[in-house]
């Protein structure tokens, strides 16, 4: 007997009962068992399926699947882009897993990042909330979210700690430590029926990280000397040469600015930073000043990092804006904020537009943006630091003076990764396709044939079968899925909503009324309306040939399903016609709304 027909015979061992049943079943239900037989059969190999990730630095979201055992990495969301008017975050698409829910076993988070963690509030009951598995401090993160939205009692967190083994199905699973600006971020070793897969997670090499600890060499090269049949790693920065400069350097910059400045300082940075917060912290105590906050994921966070250990400060030193009174305006205070990326309601935006509640900022003042902007955010924070430099105070950012540094390794660090690992197949991951192409350029540099790396986009598949690694002709649905903040609710259809209000926000809207007669269906009556339309002197012109136009898609013939068109039929009609007309007299293409009513 072959080796195929042993396995084959096993598995009629394990499954003889449903196997029967469906055989013996009425003749209709035939087709049922060979569907059965082959979905059972033929998916032997491992299949990592990308949802997120690629193509975007954000909304991470990856899967592995083999037979009836599925274990998903990250549930992270993206923020939207200034032309997604209304939306406020953008999640993965999880229709497949959504028809697969009864196989997934679990959820490994490498870090707490909203691109890493925020989509789970909204993903997980469409899931049936299944466990997550990370670091201590992720999975604080994490729980915080799950309250807001009332999911602490459905979602179960579970503690893991780094080189801790544990299994998920068929699935060998261990996390190691990596560095990146967060603490206790990951990556992650699995040992699949196919091989070993490493997922490194964000990361770079820091030899002096604002917590002090480092990433686990000794356990990344082992892994290598193991064998790696895939990794999978940080592409983010993968086109700027040299290793990032470490934290310490960024550590020692901001306690020169504590040290040497009189009056006030206010300093803008991530609120996910915890060891800067520290090193913020530890300069700040030194000098005898006090810290007051502001911004709610600031405070949050905060107070998560404190009752986990993660931040250390004496009782009283550390103490809300909005409760600060007079203390906040001595020159003794040190103010740590939320808005460094310009966003428009943040806590540093306000205090720029003179619209914060709490603070105002002078011209004594002295203010440090402790990060970079994020790439599309680059007008928002050059709007912010007009508003500040109006006041006289003083700006310190990254330009200036090593205040910032990334958590993504510069090209350096990602060749240190690829030759400790020493991967059979390479797949670039987190980033757009030019970071993961050039990624992909420094893996063949470090002696991985070409044909052995894969640049994938989201909804595609990679399956690991018989020693082969290879793109699969299945793909899954990777829709964008909007969280819209009317509702604050996942939708695939809000994309038509958001075009909508991009080309009114462009060029206006124009509403044609028709009047129609329900007997025949002929018009009675047509006119037209426009709001935010650019004026010119021809607009009344324009508007008279629209309602011309618009009969004449009376007389050309509305194209019908049924005898009499329906409504909706006469409105699309309507709409592409008159779409076109306009676009050829004004090149530009305002929101075509078309009203008909039945009389």
């Amino acid at each position: 007997m072959t080796n195929k027909e042993s396995n084959l015979d096993k598995w009629l061992k394990k499954n003889v009962n449903q196997v029967t049943d469906l055989k013996n079943s009425k003749p209709e239900k035939k087709s049922t068992f060979r569907k059965f037989f082959k979905k059972n059969t033929n998916s032997k190999g491992v299949k990592l399926i990308f949802l997120g990730g690629l193509n975007e630095v954000g909304k991470n979201m990856m899967a592995i699947e083999y037979k009836q055992d599925i274990i998903i990495i990250d549930m992270g969301l993206l923020f939207p882009s200034e032309d997604m008017l209304g939306v406020d975050y953008i999640v993965s698409d999880t229709t497949y897993l959504e028809k697969n829910k009864e196989k997934i076993r679990g959820v490994l988070i490498t870090h707490g990042h909203l691109d890493h963690i925020g989509g789970i509030s909204y993903m997980a009951p469409k899931l049936d909330n299944p466990k997550f598995y990370s670091l201590k401090l992720t999975n604080g993160l994490i729980t915080k979210q799950l309250k807001e939205k009332k999911l602490q009692k459905h979602v179960k967190v579970i503690d893991v700690k780094p080189r801790e083994k544990f299994k998920l199905g068929v699935f060998d699973i261990t996390f190691f430590r990596v560095n990146h600006s967060i603490p206790d971020s990951c990556g992650i070793a699995i040992n699949t029926p196919e091989g070993l897969i490493v997922h490194t997670g964000d990361f770079k090499f820091d030899a002096t990280p604002a917590d002090g600890v480092q990433a686990d060499y000794d356990f990344i090269k082992k892994l290598g000397e193991q064998g790696v049949t895939v990794l999978m790693s940080d592409s983010t920065n993968s086109t700027k040469p040299g290793k990032a400069i470490s934290e310490k350097i960024v550590g020692d910059s901001l306690e020169d600015i504590i040290n040497n400045t009189d009056g006030r300082i206010i300093i803008a940075c991530f609120s996910s930073l915890i060891g800067r917060m520290q090193q913020i912290i530890d300069a700040a105590k030194k000098n005898n000043r006090k810290i007051f906050v502001s911004g709610r994921s600031m405070t949050n966070n905060i107070e998560i990092a404190y009752k986990l250990g993660y931040l250390k400060y004496p009782k009283g030193m550390i103490q809300k804006l909005k409760s600060s009174g007079n203390e906040s305006h001595k020159s003794n205070a040190l103010i740590l904020t939320t808005g460094s990326q310009g966003e428009s309601l943040s806590a540093l935006t306000r205090m720029a537009f003179n619209d914060h509640p709490h603070l105002k900022i002078i011209k004594s003042d002295t203010v440090v943006f402790s990060s970079s902007p994020i790439v599309g955010n680059e007008r928002a924070v050059t709007a912010v630091l007009n508003e500040i430099v109006k006041t006289g105070a003083k700006v310190i950012t990254n330009s200036n003076m090593d205040v910032h540094t990334t958590g993504h390794g510069y090209v350096e660090d990602l060749k240190s990764m690829l030759e400790y690992i020493k991967p059979k197949h390479f797949i670039p991951v987190h980033g757009e396709y030019y970071h993961r192409a050039a990624h992909k350029d420094l893996a063949i540099n470090s002696n991985i044939p070409e044909k052995n790396i894969h640049l994938l986009e989201n909804g595609e598949i990679v399956e690991l079968t018989d020693q082969k690694v290879y793109k699969s002709k299945q793909t899954v649905p990777s829709e964008y899925v909007l969280v819209d903040n009317q509702t604050h609710k996942l939708s695939t259809i809000a994309n038509h909503i958001v075009s909508e209000r991009q080309a009114m926000s462009l060029n206006g809207v124009i509403v044609i009324n028709v009047v129609l007669k329900k007997k025949d269906m002929k018009p009675q009556r047509i006119y037209t309306q426009s709001h935010g339309f650019i004026y010119m002197h021809e607009t009344k012109k324009l508007l008279g040939i629209i309602n011309k136009e618009a009969e004449n898609v009376f007389k050309l013939g509305v194209k019908s399903k049924g005898k009499k068109p329906e409504t909706y039929e006469i409105e699309k009609a309507i709409k592409q016609h008159i779409d076109k007309i306009i676009t050829k007299k004004i090149q530009r293409r305002p929101l075509i709304v078309p009203l008909v009513t039945l009389i």
